[in-house]
């Protein structure tokens, strides 16, 4: 199962993008969940689990349990904005436990490790804007 993982990292306020081939040790966990950031090539990180959306674009969110999309009446928050205070509308939601379905999953680094976040991706760092 191919799963793309979204890395925020709040001390830089900088996201990366990692794919991850097996993400069998993600299955059954929740979002609001602390991992171990070994499932993501990031020893001695610990991540925390923000989000995501399934392989259809559908977003998860973190008050429907359960690891299946449904239609539920929304006021706000995830998934629905609406323009007018106080509409309602049925739209179609995954829940908060990561399945097979899952197409996406956003964490944040909530531990750091001894070396910074770029190193242990192996992302280089933007070269700066000649003068």
């Amino acid at each position: 199962m191919d799963v793309r993982v979204v890395i925020s990292d709040p001390k830089s306020g900088k996201a990366y993008q990692v794919a991850v081939k097996d993400s069998t040790k993600l299955l059954g966990r929740r979002i609001g969940d602390v991992i171990e950031g070994d499932a993501f090539g990031m020893p001695g990180f610990k991540l925390k689990i923000t989000g995501g959306s399934d392989k259809e674009g559908f977003p998860m969110r973190a008050d429907l349990p359960g690891s299946r999309r449904r239609k539920i009446l929304l006021t706000g928050g995830v998934g629905y904005h609406p323009d007018v205070p106080g509409c309602r509308r049925r739209k179609s939601i995954q829940g908060r436990d990561i399945s097979q379905s899952v197409g996406q999953i956003n964490v944040k680094v909530v531990d750091y490790a001894s070396r910074p976040v770029e190193e242990v991706l192996g992302v280089s760092a933007p070269a700066e804007a000649k003068k």
